[in-house]
């Protein structure tokens, strides 16, 4: 069933062009510090756009958000299966080439983020998540003690009206557009 609506939404992200992206982008970065600025100074995991995701890095320059601390995710693995960590990020710290080649910080302090931003190829209203299928977010989010907020980043034009979660996906508390901010009341947090 998410094979199709994979294949939809990458066409879909295949034709925008750079200004489009990142015209969304910041359309998408405003509202988000919007967003950011309902809680307290907190670490906030960021995702490093790759296959015309929107780019939300910008958010990190915001004097609003003064005082917030920002994490990238790393692969990583362990005997028990593949998961993501956190490393501690700020503009211009050095990075470094990770797993599908995207980037990661070079010096990692390890952080656990209290709101987590997740790119959404596709999502639905009812906080549900389409990735690229690999379940990195899904399998990371079922094993953190402590849930942090999640907040799904896509564009308006990547919501499927059909909910398309299974029983292993951990749902999103807000998904986040270039148009609207939706709160889910099934998220997980």
């Amino acid at each position: 069933m998410k094979k199709p609506l994979r294949q939809t939404a990458l066409a879909y992200r295949n034709e925008l062009q750079p200004e489009e992206i990142k015209a969304l982008s910041q359309e998408i970065s405003a509202s988000l510090s919007t967003l950011l600025q309902t809680f307290q100074p907190c670490t906030v995991g960021l995702f490093y756009p790759t296959r015309r995701e929107p780019n939300v890095l910008e958010i990190m320059n915001n004097l609003a958000l003064k005082g917030f601390h920002w994490a990238l995710p790393v692969c990583c693995e362990s005997p028990t299966g593949a998961f993501l960590k956190f490393a501690q990020f700020a503009p211009n710290d050095e990075l470094e080439p990770g797993r599908y080649d995207i980037p990661v910080p070079k010096f990692k302090s390890w952080v656990q983020p209290d709101v987590l931003l997740i790119p959404c190829l596709a999502f639905h209203r009812a906080g549900a998540r389409l990735g690229y299928g690999a379940g990195w977010y899904d399998r990371t989010l079922s094993q953190m003690p402590e849930k942090p907020v999640t907040v799904g980043v896509a564009y308006a034009l990547t919501e499927f009206q059909d909910n398309f979660s299974e029983q292993h996906d951990e749902l999103l508390d807000y998904v986040l557009t270039e148009r609207e901010l939706i709160f889910s009341h099934s998220g997980t947090s």
